[in-house]
């Protein structure tokens, strides 16, 4: 996968199973496994459970009266093999409580939070927090369920998991699996050291340090700007989710889950609502290049984010701690300096510290650490031409050769053209891989009843009434993008199923990144139409219209 498995898998021990029997001396014996969910934070009268996502039952439940772990048997069934399981934490009723280290007391326990986790045939913890309630969101997304309220977890797989929760790490510098001591008071987190190098049994390590109060810093800046807020660190976790269900923190969400069925979520955590619709930037091999230019157009959201939460990166404050950090150290009673001073000369916008950088990954290329929206624009965008020839399709998806005799010439700017086709779509959703559709991922609403669902892997389903139309971008090759007018964001998808008798297509029409039409129909012979044009099907099963545009914002 590419992926440290610090990203998948927390604590695994290697202690042996335990086998149980019964009286019966016929029934054979059930290997069961120690499985212990923790909370970063003490909790009161809770629920734990967990799921199977293979069924989407519930295996067990037990309830945590007063602490912050349980324990669970876990037969070999659910453990043999790698399952992916799901462990929830709910309240029970209004004497449901969790400490809120922003709050320093307890709080109604009054939403759930989930963590997805990889159950091992070994003796293993998992954590539920916040943060694996918003991996948890992404990687629902990312594995297909875009209503969160009837999710199939059956879909849930490692890549999704994997990906989610080093989306989640690159935006808030927090790892949503990592295992930290629970705390049940703000002394505790005085007790917490970063500096862990000469200290005989500590009580954390330095990555356990930094994940704690990174955590806290970004609860703690939802406490300080939402005074009547009860439940910070919960309404944390749903503003968060919602949030980063398009994999970043940039103000927006899915197609048809913002405000009035746009992408722009109604008071959201990062004002700075920048939607990426440069699609030249698509076409950049260098991906340090690429990854320069989209943090110049996210600029604003990700300095402001990194601002409010640890102080302005000026010269005048300058290893000053500020904003929601230097509001948390100044609710604790005698913190470690050291860790106090690691706050204060942290680059927030960057993530880099001049000497302490322990367990720190790079963020996800083409994206920087923090917020901003790093999601690809839809479009075909241009090229920049050089001396040595280069092959581009046309709008008839012929291929033409083009180059500049003076690229590369002094003081000389090179001449761009125009892709106006691409065949073989992608949308494999794999780090690193262009995914075409990324930025159109949602659910869209159009005249009588008709309902355009684009899935994060490219499964597409167009519906009206008992009609239903569905087709996959998976790079087949009449699976194409292509521009319907010179010079313009108007373009054509193709969605192909050749493999059908007759081979049926579903054709979608984007404009600035708004969907304006969905058909679906088929052609009589892929090979004389095998990237049919707008009103070129042979029939025409379904014509939909009138789609809201989803990246207009509401007034």
């Amino acid at each position: 996968m590419g992926l440290s498995s610090a990203l998948l898998f927390t604590g695994c021990g290697g202690d042996s199973p335990t086998t149980r029997t019964s009286n019966d001396d016929t029934t054979t014996p059930e290997t069961t496994y120690k499985l212990t969910v923790t909370s970063p934070v003490q909790l009161q009268n809770a629920l734990v459970s967990i799921i199977d996502t293979t069924t989407g039952k519930e295996i067990d439940q037990k309830t945590i009266t007063n602490g912050s772990e349980v324990s669970f048997d876990i037969t070999a069934s659910y453990a043999d093999g790698g399952r992916i399981l799901i462990a929830e934490v709910s309240g029970k009723d209004n004497t449901s409580l969790y400490f809120d280290p922003a709050l320093g007391k307890m709080a109604s326990l009054n939403a759930p939070l989930h963590g997805v986790f990889v159950m091992l045939p070994v003796e293993s913890e998992t954590i539920v927090s916040p943060f694996t309630e918003i991996a948890y969101q992404r990687a629902l997304v990312r594995a297909n369920n875009l209503d969160a309220s009837k999710p199939d977890f059956s879909k849930l797989d490692l890549n999704s998991l994997a990906y989610a929760n080093r989306e989640v790490y690159s935006t808030f510098r927090v790892n949503p699996v990592t295992l930290v001591p629970a705390i049940d008071s703000l002394n505790d987190l005085s007790k917490f050291i970063i500096d862990t190098k000469d200290v005989i049994d500590p009580p954390n390590t330095t990555i356990e340090y930094l994940n704690i109060f990174y955590a806290i810093g970004h609860i703690k800046l939802q406490q300080i700007e939402n005074r009547s807020d009860t439940t910070p660190l919960l309404t944390f976790a749903k503003r968060a989710g919602a949030d980063m269900r398009d994999g970043n923190l940039d103000g927006m969400t899915l197609a048809g889950d913002g405000k009035n069925g746009t992408v722009f979520l109604d008071n959201p955590i990062i004002p700075q609502q920048i939607v990426n619709t440069d699609p030249t930037f698509n076409n950049r091999t260098d991906k340090t290049e690429l990854k320069a230019l989209l943090a110049t157009t996210q600029k604003a959201a990700r300095e402001g984010y990194a601002t409010r939460l640890g102080g302005a990166e000026t010269d005048d404050n300058k290893n000053k701690l500020g904003g929601a950090m230097a509001a948390l150290f100044a609710s604790l009673t005698n913190p470690d300096a050291k860790g106090k001073d690691y706050f204060a000369t942290v680059d927030f916008i960057t993530g880099q510290h001049p000497s302490i950088n322990e367990g720190f990954l790079s963020p996800l290329i083409p994206r920087s650490f923090g917020a901003g929206n790093y999601k690809y624009a839809f479009g075909l965008g241009s090229l920049k031409l050089t001396k040595d020839v280069q092959k581009i399709r046309d709008s008839n998806c012929n291929q033409v050769e083009f180059s500049d005799p003076k690229a590369g010439d002094k003081d000389y700017v090179a001449k761009t053209q125009n892709i106006d086709c691409e065949i073989g779509a992608n949308a494999d959703g794999i780090l690193g891989v262009y995914n075409e559709v990324e930025n159109l991922v949602g659910t869209y609403t159009g005249d009588n009843q008709c309902q355009l669902t684009i899935n994060f892997n490219g499964d597409i389903k167009l519906t009206n009434g008992q009609k239903t139309f569905s087709s996959s971008i998976n790079r087949d090759e009449s699976d194409s993008i292509i521009r319907l007018e010179p010079n313009a964001e108007k373009y054509l998808i193709n969605v192909a199923s050749a493999e059908r008798n007759p081979p049926e297509f579903i054709q979608i029409v984007i404009t600035n990144q708004n969907i304006v039409s969905a058909t679906a129909g088929t052609v009589t012979s892929i090979r004389s139409k095998p990237f049919p044009k707008e009103n070129e099907l042979d029939t025409k099963d379904l014509v939909c219209q009138g789609f809201k545009p989803v990246f207009t914002k509401p007034s």
